[in-house]
């Protein structure tokens, strides 16, 4: 109970204090699909190729962000319950050592979410998803695997559905 309480209250504070997360920037999902690949930290993988035919959540945090946490709770509500079902993981911009320290973050939050290390060429900028400029940050893609919308800064539940519909609609 308490634990619920601590995170609306973050919720709360950075969730509205954000002007970016307002209203999802609506992106024309065109051109070619992206392709990335991301390692998990259960050794799996997290990739284009294990995510296209669905619309996919992609959120970019760390492990020291309470926004990053509170929204990776938020994002386990929203992909248990959207409709059609829909992809989404969680990629740590944190080097590759930190994966104990993600798999205890992803345990302590109960997190049911493929967790993946971020890439050297994503932690460069040099990524086909782009700059991350900072955490959290959603991105979405459509079912072919397009860039349907990005949204940085937190967000509330609302906004992260309004995110997925986005690219349930390319």
């Amino acid at each position: 109970m308490i634990r619920r309480a601590l995170l609306w209250g973050m919720i709360a504070v950075c969730g509205c204090s954000s002007s970016r997360a307002e209203r999802p920037a609506a992106v024309v999902a065109v051109g070619d699909p992206v392709q990335f690949a991301f390692g998990t930290i259960d050794g799996g993988e997290l990739s284009s190729d294990t995510t296209r035919g669905r619309t996919t959540l992609l959120l970019f945090v760390t492990t020291y962000d309470l926004p990053s946490q509170a929204e990776a709770l938020l994002l386990r509500e929203v992909i248990a319950t959207h409709k059609p079902r829909a992809n989404a993981g969680v990629v740590m911009m944190e080097p590759p050592q930190s994966a104990a320290l993600a798999q205890v973050w992803r345990d302590s939050l109960r997190l049911d979410l493929p967790v993946a290390m971020a890439s050297p060429s994503l932690l460069a900028g040099e990524s086909a998803l782009g700059r991350v400029l900072g955490v959290p940050t959603l991105l979405v893609l459509d079912r072919r695997g397009r860039l349907a919308t990005r949204r940085e800064g937190a967000l509330n539940k609302a906004q992260i559905q309004e995110c997925a519909r986005l690219g349930d609609a390319q």
